[in-house]
C-alpha cells in the first residue's frame, strides 16, 4: 500500500513532467527541487530539473546538475547527449566525446550523436577522425547540412583540396540562398586552382544578382577632405604571417598621419597586440549585415579596405550598399569582387604592389641537395604535390623540407608523397631550418605566399614561381617583377619542373642582392605607406 508521501511524490512528478512538456521550464524546476527536498536521488526529478534548465537555456546551472542527472538516469538518451552538448559548449570535448561514444556503443549511431562526436573530435584537432564522423552523420542524414558544411571545412584544413571542393559543392545544394555558403564555394574553388578566369567571373555575377540588394544601396559623396580621412580595415580569416608582416605593419604606419584609422574585426579571434593603441578597433563578426552597415554609417568612414575577400569573415553584400565614398580590396583571396562598387587595389598599387616586414630568424640552412618547399602550412594541392613529386623522382639524391610543423598536415603531405614514390626519408620537417643563398624554393603555385617568398629571396634563395590565372597563383609573380627578377616566372607547369630540375643540375642564378632589395622597396613602409596612401585618395 502506498503511503501518503509517496503518493504526494508520485502526484509531484507527475505534475513536473506536465509542467516540463508545457515549457513551463521555471514551473517544472521548482516542482523538481520540492521532490528532491525528500528524496534528493529521485530519478525523474534529476530528469526533469536538468531537462527544463537545458531546454531554457539556462546552462551554467545545468551544468551543475547533469552530472547527477546522467548518473541517476544512465539510459536516458535525452539527458546523456544533452550533457554531452553542455560539455561541448563548455569546452570540454574529452569528456563529451566519452558520452557520445558511450551513447552510440548502447544505443547504436543516431546523425545527431554522431555530429556532435565529430565536432569534439574537430575541437581537439583530431580532423581526419572528424572528418570519417561527419561523413558518417551524413549517411545517416544527408540533408544535414552543419555537417556538410563541418566536413567541407575539415577537409580544406587539412589541405585535402579537392575533395574540401566536392563538399562544398555539395553544402551549397543544402543551403542554395546562403550568401557565406556561396563563398566558401567560390574560396575553395579558387584555392584548387578549379576555375577559371570566366568561371569566376560568373559565380560573381550569380553572388551579386542573389545576395546583393539592388534597392537598398546606398549613395555617397567624395570623401569632404582628402588630406584627413577615416580609414576602415575589414580584416577576416587571413593567414596570420600577412596580417603581422603586411597589414598591421601598414595600418600603424596609417595611424600616424592625420588619418582616424578603424579595423573592423571579423575573425574569430581578435588579436590587439599588433596594433596601435590609438587605433579603433570594433569586434563585428557578430554583427549582421544591417548592423554593420549601420555601424561603418555611424563612423562616417571615408574609405574602406577589405583585407578578406571571399574568406571566413566575408562581407561582401555589406559592401554592394557602397558604404563608403572609396571601397577597395587589397590582398583579397581572389582579387576580384561579386559587387563593381569594390576596386582592387593591387592593380593600382602597380610598381609597389608589396610590402613586407622583415621577420626575424635564427633558423639554420637546410643542407645540400635539399630543395625548400613554401606555403605548405594548410596542405597541398594535388597538382602541387604530384608536381613536386615529380622533380623529386628526377633527383633521386635531393630531398625536399617542407614549412609545416601540424601533425595532421604532416601525416597527409607523407601519404600523399608515398603514393606518388617519393619516401618518408626524403621529406624534412623541421622550422629550425630554412632556405639560404643559392637554395632552390619551390613556390605553391596554387596559392603563393608573398611573406615567405620575400624572406627567401632576401636569404639567397631562388625561387622557382608560376604565374597561375587566379588571383592566390599571382602574388609570387608580382612579387618577383617588384624584385626586377621577372626572368624567374614560369609560364606553365612543364617550364616549372624544367627551372627546377635545371638548377638542380646546376644551371646559373645568381640570387638577389641588397641593393635590389632597396630598390624594390619591399622593405620601406614609409615608401609603400605614402603610395597607399594617395592610391586610396585619388
Amino acid at each position: 500500500m502506498t503511503s501518503n508521501s509517496e503518493r504526494s511524490i508520485d502526484e509531484l512528478s507527475v505534475l513536473s513532467i506536465r509542467a516540463l512538456r508545457q515549457s513551463q521550464h521555471d514551473k517544472a524546476v521548482e516542482i523538481a527541487e520540492a521532490i528532491l527536498e525528500h528524496q534528493p536521488d529521485h530519478a525523474g526529478a534529476h530528469a526533469v530539473r536538468f531537462s527544463s534548465l537545458f531546454k531554457s537555456k539556462n546552462f551554467e546551472q545545468a551544468r551543475r546538475f547533469g552530472g547527477r542527472a546522467a548518473q541517476l538516469n544512465p539510459t536516458s538518451v535525452f539527458i546523456l547527449n544533452n550533457q554531452a552538448c553542455l560539455q561541448l559548449e563548455a569546452k570540454q570535448p574529452a569528456s563529451a566525446a566519452g558520452l557520445l561514444k558511450s551513447l552510440i556503443d548502447q544505443f547504436g549511431e543516431r546523425a545527431q550523436w554522431l555530429y556532435n562526436l565529430a565536432l569534439a573530435q574537430r575541437m581537439v584537432g583530431n580532423y581526419n577522425y572528424a572528418i570519417t564522423k561527419f561523413r558518417r552523420t551524413l549517411d545517416f542524414q544527408p540533408d544535414h547540412d552543419r555537417a556538410a558544411f563541418q566536413l567541407a571545412d575539415c577537409l580544406q584544413k587539412v589541405g585535402r583540396h579537392e575533395e574540401a571542393l566536392q563538399a562544398y559543392a555539395y553544402v551549397r545544394l543544402l543551403r542554395s540562398k546562403h550568401a557565406p555558403t556561396h563563398s566558401n564555394f567560390i574560396r575553395a574553388a579558387v584555392a584548387n586552382n578549379s576555375l577559371s578566369k570566366s568561371d569566376l567571373s560568373q559565380e560573381l555575377v550569380l553572388w551579386q544578382d542573389r545576395f546583393i540588394p539592388k534597392d537598398k544601396r546606398y549613395t555617397v559623396d567624395q570623401p569632404s577632405n582628402a588630406l584627413t580621412m577615416k580609414v576602415g580595415f575589414l580584416i577576416g580569416a587571413i593567414p596570420h604571417r600577412w596580417l603581422v608582416s603586411m597589414v598591421a605593419p601598414l595600418i600603424n604606419e596609417m595611424a600616424k598621419s592625420d588619418d582616424e584609422i578603424t579595423i573592423y574585426w571579423h575573425g574569430e579571434h581578435k588579436i590587439i597586440r599588433e596594433f596601435d593603441s590609438q587605433i579603433s578597433i570594433v569586434d563585428s563578426a557578430g554583427l549582421s549585415d544591417a548592423d554593420f552597415a549601420r555601424q561603418v554609417r555611424t563612423d562616417e568612414i571615408d574609405v574602406m579596405i577589405d583585407v578578406c575577400g571571399m574568406r571566413l569573415g566575408s562581407r561582401q553584400r555589406v559592401l554592394g550598399l557602397h558604404l563608403a565614398a572609396r571601397q577597395f580590396g587589397w590582398l583579397a583571396h581572389e582579387g576580384r569582387y561579386a559587387t563593381p562598387l569594390v576596386a582592387v587595389l593591387d592593380d593600382k598599387l602597380d610598381a609597389q604592389r608589396f610590402f613586407v616586414e622583415p621577420r626575424q630568424s635564427t633558423a639554420k640552412p637546410v643542407s645540400k641537395n635539399t630543395m625548400v618547399g613554401i606555403n605548405t602550412q594548410r596542405g597541398l594541392a594535388y597538382e602541387v604535390t604530384k608536381t613536386w613529386a615529380y622533380i623529386l623522382c628526377q633527383l633521386p639524391n635531393w630531398k625536399l623540407h617542407l614549412d609545416t610543423q601540424a601533425e595532421d598536415i604532416i601525416s597527409l603531405l607523407q601519404h600523399q608523397f608515398s603514393e606518388l614514390g617519393v619516401t618518408e626519408e626524403r621529406l624534412i620537417f623541421d622550422t629550425s631550418l630554412a632556405a639560404a643563398e643559392r637554395t632552390i624554393v619551390l613556390d605553391n603555385f596554387v596559392e603563393n605566399d608573398p611573406v615567405t617568398a620575400s624572406d627567401a629571396l632576401e636569404s639567397g634563395g631562388i625561387l622557382v614561381a608560376l604565374n597561375g590565372p587566379l588571383f592566390p597563383a599571382q602574388q609570387s609573380a608580382a612579387l618577383l617583377a617588384q624584385v626586377e627578377k621577372a626572368d624567374w616566372i614560369c609560364q606553365s607547369v612543364p617550364d616549372y619542373v624544367k627551372r627546377a630540375i635545371s638548377l638542380a643540375d646546376g644551371a646559373p642564378a645568381e640570387p638577389l642582392d641588397k641593393d635590389q632589395i632597396d630598390m624594390s622597396r619591399i622593405r620601406n613602409i614609409q615608401t609603400f605607406a605614402t603610395h597607399f596612401r594617395h592610391t586610396i585618395s585619388s
